[in-house]
């Protein structure tokens, strides 16, 4: 498995910690993506025609590992930005690295604080 750009985020610890969160939901770090999500978290998942609803650390982490079972052997991060409390990332995974099966993502985020250690909710737009 390969996931880049990563190393173009890193002008801020905020953008950092963004992409990091990326590649640690790309790989499937269960452990790495608990220190992100705060206690209350609540993920939401839109997909064409509705919207799923996760609360919770534990219902979070879940649906997030559930994203990154299907095993993906290529991902890219295009770019990671923040503002203030709000973050920003998106890019694309493939399931094989020859091309096919291209699945862009687009992930808004919101820190509980400034100082962006963990997030309260996460919106995930995945086609």
């Amino acid at each position: 498995m390969t996931f880049t750009g990563t190393d173009a985020c890193g002008n801020s610890p905020k953008n950092v910690f963004v992409a990091t969160f990326e590649e640690n939901l790309f790989n499937g770090d269960g452990d790495a993506l608990a220190e992100a999500v705060a206690d209350d978290c609540v993920l939401q998942i839109v997909h064409p025609t509705d919207v799923e609803t996760h609360t919770g650390r534990e219902g979070v982490l879940e649906a997030l590992l559930k994203l990154s079972a299907h095993s993906p052997e290529v991902g890219h991060l295009e770019a990671a930005i923040t503002h203030g409390k709000a973050a920003a990332a998106w890019g694309y995974w493939q399931a094989e690295a020859d091309g096919d099966d291209l699945r862009h993502f687009s992930h808004t985020m919101w820190f509980t604080t400034h100082r962006a250690q963990d997030f309260g909710q996460i919106r995930i737009f995945q086609v």
